[in-house]
């Protein structure tokens, strides 16, 4: 099990979170997600043999935010 903490640009409320939250629930292998757009941080735990942070970042940028 990995944990990352990514940082995010373009979350600007709540349901900024909850997009990307949803977004990244429905990947293979990731366990729990918590954004907060105050902080511009996204915190993944996923399972590395199921997914890998390549495919999270795609999965944040697709829903029209920056991931740095």
């Amino acid at each position: 099990m990995a944990t990352i903490a990514l940082q995010v640009s373009g979350m600007k409320c709540g349901g900024c979170e909850n997009q990307i939250q949803e977004a990244i629930k429905a990947c293979i292998g990731v366990h729990a997600v918590k954004a907060t757009h105050k902080t511009g941080t996204v915190d993944v735990e996923y399972d590395e043999t199921k997914t890998d942070l390549d495919s999270i970042r795609k999965t944040i940028r697709d829903k029209g935010f920056t991931v740095e």
